[in-house]
């Protein structure tokens, strides 16, 4: 009983530290190299350049104006006083 118990022992110790062997053809990244021989490939355009390029000078918003009103204040509050709605 002992014995069959080392056996099994032996073996899972022998696949748990089995490692698994990788060779160099299979390291391959392929969506890498895709990547890297496109943009080894890659030709500016000569034409585009920063002097073609046009912009415009900024130019800085006009200030809001405050909202005009047609009420008078002052007519108001005097009516509220003669009226004894606001009482001092």
């Amino acid at each position: 009983m002992f014995a069959l118990a080392s056996i099994r022992t032996q073996i899972v110790s022998r696949v748990a530290v089995r490692g698994f062997s990788v060779s160099a053809a299979s390291k391959k990244d392929f969506l890498q190299d895709l990547y890297l021989k496109e943009i080894r490939g890659y030709k500016a355009d000569p034409k585009a350049s920063k002097a073609d390029v046009t912009t415009k000078e900024f130019v800085a918003p006009k200030a809001a104006q405050a909202p005009k009103s047609d009420i008078d204040l002052d007519a108001d509050i005097k009516s509220y006083e003669k009226n004894g709605v606001i009482s001092q």
